[in-house]
C-alpha cells in the first residue's frame, strides 16, 4: 500500500490492517502538535498575548483528550474490520500469485491513440497526425437485393450451331452483388489501395475476389495503377453497377462490354475537362484464369471523354439537380487477339465472346459445320453521349465490334464478323432527388440476327443520396443476344422481364 505525495510514493510495510494505518497517521498527527484548526488560529495566536504556563496547560489538556477520543474510534473501526473478515464472501482470496505482488506499484503511461473511428462512406479509422501515423482504413458493405421475374414466349430457342437451348421462367430472390470492400492508403496519402471481396448467389463462384490493386498518384493529372480491374472500353461498363439508371446494365451494354483482368493502367485528366482511363491487361476476360490458362496476347483498353461545361458526376441519373447544363462526350477503344492453348482447347477468355443471336463464338460448328473457333482478333469501337439539367438526364452509347483473323480448330480462315448495337435512356425526377421516372431502350445487330429490349420504371432514393435505393422495373426482351447472371439476360429468350431491387451501400 502507498500514499502518493507529489511526485514521490510512501509504501507501508505488509501485514498491517487499515486501521493500524489510520492509527500511526493520527498519532503523528497529534503528537506533532498539528489540529484541524491551526491556520485558522493563526491571526488570534499574533494578536492576543498568552503566557507560556496558559499555552502549556491548554495544549496538553487538549492533546489528552484528542488522543483518548482517537483511539476509542481506533477501537470501533478494528471491531468493524474484524467482523468484515469474519465473512469470506465479502472480501477476496489471496492467491499466491497475488501474495507476491509488490505493496507498491506505479501504474505504466499509457501512449495516447493514434487513430479514431469515424463515418466516411464506411466505417474509416483515421489517423490523428498523418505524418506519424501514415496509414487509414475505410471498410464499407455493398448490397444488391433483386427479385427476379420472367414470363418466357418460347420454351425453347435454337443456336447457330444447332443447339436448342431451354428458356425458363423466373421467380426468385437472390443477391446479385454483395461487396465487402477495404480501401484507403499507407505510408503516404499518395499509396492507396482498394480490395472488393465479391459475395453472390447467382454465380458459379459464390465468394470471390473482384477487384482489388494498390495505386499510386503521381499528380493531379495522372495516377498508376497494378492489380485486377476493368477494362474501361465503354461507358456503363465502366460506371459501377451501383449507379445504373435501371435495375441493372442494358442488354447492349451486357453483350458487347469486356470484363475483368490482372494488369497496369493510368487514370486522370489531359486537361481540366479532359480525362482518361487506359489500361494494357492480360486478356479480354481473365479473372478467374490461372496463368497456365493465360494465352500470350495482352489486352489494349482506353476510354476518354471531355466534360465542356461542368462536371457531369457519377452515374447517369442527375440525383445532384445540376442547375445549369452538364454534358459528357466519350470514346473508348478496346483490342486484343485471342488463342488457343497449345493443346487446342479454346481459352477461357474467349468464353465471354457471342454472335449476334446469343451463340458463343468457340462454340463447336457454330461458324462453319465441323470447325469450331480457336483464334481471333477483336476490336471494340463505343462512343457515348451524357446530358443532365435540373433533375432531367439523357444517355446514349453506341458500339462496334468487329472480329477478324479468325482461325479454326483444323487452319481454316474464317469471314470477319461485323456487329453493332446501341442503348438510349432518359429519366426525370418527379420528386427532386427523391423519385425518378425512367425509360430506356438497346439493340443489338450482326449477320447472324438481332435482338432488343424496351423498359420502363422508377427508382425510389430513400434517403435524398445513391446510398440507398430501390428500383423497379419492367422490360421487354425480343431474342437476348446476351447472357450473364448478374443482369439476368439468358442467351436466346424472349419475353417480359420483372425486376425489383434494392441497393444499398454504407
Amino acid at each position: 500500500m502507498g500514499i502518493r505525495s507529489g511526485h514521490s510514493v510512501f509504501c507501508f510495510r505488509e501485514g498491517y490492517s487499515a486501521v493500524r494505518y489510520l492509527t500511526i497517521v493520527v498519532l503523528a498527527a497529534v503528537t506533532s502538535g498539528g489540529v484541524p484548526n491551526a491556520w485558522a488560529q493563526t491571526d488570534y495566536l499574533l494578536t492576543e498575548p498568552i503566557s507560556e504556563q496558559s499555552v502549556v496547560s491548554t495544549d496538553t489538556t487538549d492533546r489528552e483528550v484528542d488522543l483518548s477520543d482517537a483511539m476509542k474510534r481506533i477501537g470501533e473501526l478494528e471491531a468493524v474490520v474484524a467482523s468484515m473478515q469474519a465473512q469470506p464472501s465479502i472480501l477476496p482470496t489471496l492467491t499466491p500469485a497475488m501474495a507476491e505482488e509488490p505493496a507498491c506499484q506505479l501504474v505504466p503511461q499509457v501512449d495516447p491513440p493514434t487513430h479514431y473511428g469515424v463515418y466516411d462512406t464506411g466505417w474509416t479509422w483515421r489517423p490523428h497526425n498523418k505524418k506519424k501515423s501514415p496509414f487509414e482504413l475505410t471498410v464499407g458493405l455493398h448490397n444488391q437485393f433483386r427479385y427476379t421475374g420472367f414470363d418466357r414466349d418460347e420454351s425453347t430457342s435454337v443456336d447457330a450451331a444447332g443447339n436448342v437451348r431451354e428458356i425458363n421462367n423466373r421467380n426468385d430472390f437472390n443477391i446479385n452483388r454483395g461487396r465487402l470492400v477495404f480501401s484507403g492508403y499507407a505510408f503516404d496519402e499518395d499509396l492507396r489501395f482498394y480490395s472488393n471481396i465479391d459475395y453472390s448467389t447467382v454465380t458459379s463462384n459464390p465468394i470471390q475476389l473482384l477487384l482489388g490493386w494498390i495505386s499510386f498518384r503521381i499528380s493531379d493529372r495522372l495516377s498508376v495503377y497494378m492489380g485486377l480491374g476493368k477494362l474501361p472500353g465503354t461507358w456503363e461498363w465502366t460506371e459501377t453497377s451501383r449507379y445504373t439508371l435501371g435495375a441493372d446494365r442494358t442488354m447492349a451494354t451486357t453483350y458487347f462490354r469486356p470484363s475483368i483482368t490482372a494488369g497496369m493502367w493510368a487514370t486522370g485528366k489531359l486537361t481540366d475537362n479532359i480525362s482518361y482511363h487506359a489500361l494494357v491487361g492480360n486478356g479480354y476476360n481473365t479473372l478467374a484464369l490461372q496463368a497456365s490458362e493465360l494465352d500470350t496476347q495482352l489486352a489494349y483498353s482506353a476510354l476518354s471523354w471531355w466534360e465542356p461545361l461542368e462536371e457531369f458526376g457519377r452515374g447517369f441519373s442527375d440525383i445532384e439537380d445540376h442547375k445549369s447544363l452538364a454534358i459528357r462526350l466519350g470514346h473508348g477503344l478496346t483490342q486484343t487477339r485471342n488463342e488457343s492453348s497449345a493443346n487446342a482447347i479454346p481459352g477461357a477468355e474467349q468464353t465471354v465472346i457471342r454472335l449476334s443471336d446469343g451463340t458463343r463464338l468457340i462454340e463447336p460448328d457454330a461458324l462453319m459445320p465441323g470447325v469450331t473457333v480457336n483464334g481471333f482478333d477483336l476490336w471494340l469501337y463505343s462512343a457515348h453521349l451524357g446530358i443532365k439539367r435540373r433533375g432531367f438526364s439523357l444517355s446514349s452509347e453506341v458500339f462496334l465490334r468487329w472480329l477478324r483473323n479468325i482461325e479454326g480448330n483444323t487452319g481454316t480462315m474464317l469471314p470477319s464478323l461485323f456487329d453493332h448495337g446501341f442503348f438510349v435512356q432518359g429519366g426525370a425526377f418527379v420528386i427532386p432527388q427523391k423519385l425518378e421516372l425512367f425509360a430506356r431502350g438497346s439493340q443489338v445487330n450482326g449477320e447472324f440476327g438481332s435482338g432488343d429490349e424496351v423498359a420502363a420504371g422508377f427508382n425510389w432514393y430513400l434517403f435524398n443520396k445513391r446510398s440507398a435505393r430501390f428500383t423497379f422495373d419492367v422490360t421487354s426482351i425480343n431474342d437476348s443476344p446476351a447472357q450473364q447472371s448478374r443482369t439476368g439476360y439468358v442467351a436466346g429468350e424472349s419475353g417480359t422481364l420483372f425486376r425489383s431491387q434494392l441497393w444499398t451501400f454504407f
